[in-house]
């Protein structure tokens, strides 16, 4: 006690920042530099939250993160130290990247498992986010559960509340891009055009 009334009290150290942006939690910060597609270039990001999907064989651990224009992303770790980040894509943006008719082929088993897309043209605000040329590549069940994987337990067998949904995939060829589509019950359907991004591109983390 009397040491500590001479000395001072020690400052607790502050916390290490994450040493993989994907490892942030909930009211981290992430800053990128200019060499990423249009929205993030420049960007700082707030984690506003973190969910898991789980798709049988691996659980994709997703967070949450905003700008400060308001402007939502998905964001998680991609193949080979890869970042990934997704935004969402109405359907006028899709029928701007993709023929309809073609991409409608996506849901059917019989014309889908060699189906080949090819960009018409990026749409508004998403320049830098699509490849010339996507290839389906998945085609399967997963789940949605509102929860952190680091901290809770996540399974398909678990009754917590999971949504199961469709998920189908297509990769651009050099795996740079990727368009998901998730298709929920009463046949909403969302389409992510996502950015793999290496992972310089992401400059600073911080916790919150």
């Amino acid at each position: 006690m009397m040491l500590g009334r001479l000395f001072g009290r020690r400052e607790a150290a502050a916390p290490a920042p994450p040493a993989h942006a994907c490892d942030l939690a909930a009211g981290g910060f992430l800053k990128l530099g200019l060499a990423a597609p249009e929205g993030l270039a420049g960007a700082e990001l707030q984690v506003v939250g973190v969910h898991a999907l789980d798709f049988g064989h691996e659980v994709r651990r997703v967070l949450a993160v905003e700008a400060a224009g308001s402007d939502r992303f998905e964001m998680w770790r991609g193949e080979a130290g890869r970042v990934a980040f997704a935004r969402l894509a109405d359907r006028p943006d899709v029928a701007r990247l993709f023929d309809l008719d073609r991409f409608a082929r996506l849901f059917d088993p019989e014309t889908a498992a060699d189906l080949t897309l090819t960009r018409r043209a990026e749409p508004p605000g998403f320049e830098g986010w699509t490849a010339p040329v996507y290839r389906q590549e998945a085609a399967r069940e997963a789940w949605r559960h509102d929860a952190d994987p680091e901290t809770a337990a996540i399974g398909a067998e678990l009754d917590d509340g999971a949504r199961g949904f469709d998920f189908y995939l297509l990769v651009g060829d050099r795996r740079r891009r990727a368009v998901e589509v998730r298709v929920h019950d009463g046949g909403r359907t969302e389409v992510a055009l996502a950015a793999m991004l290496p992972g310089p591109a992401v400059e600073e983390v911080w916790p919150g």
